[in-house]
């Protein structure tokens, strides 16, 4: 067996100089998503006029309306109605949103 005689005294770097890794599938898939562009994504028309119109809402508002409509799912789950639909309509400079129980279809 052949004496393999260890320096004293080197840095890291230096008894790493000599070491090379073979590169592993984890770091070529680091690589691989370091070096990717996020897609540019073309929105149709649709989109960005769906944007527009929910500028209207603010957080505030969204968080009003979604907290009144669970207080009237809760009263129909309390009635024994599994689901409700929701109507929008408007009345002059007031939007109204009427609230009904879903029809369950028979098969």
């Amino acid at each position: 067996m052949a004496k393999f005689k260890i320096q004293k005294g080197l840095s890291d770097a230096d008894m790493m100089k000599q070491w090379n890794e073979e590169e592993n599938f984890e770091d070529t898939m680091l690589a691989v998503e370091k070096a990717a562009t996020k897609p540019v994504i073309h929105q149709s028309s649709k989109h960005t006029q769906e944007a527009f119109y929910r500028e209207f809402l603010t957080e505030k508002v969204e968080t009003l309306i979604g907290k009144m409509l669970l207080d009237i799912k809760m009263e129909y789950f309390k009635e024994g109605e599994g689901a409700f639909s929701i109507q929008v309509k408007r009345e002059g400079k007031n939007i109204v949103l009427e609230t009904a129980p879903k029809k369950v279809k028979s098969i």
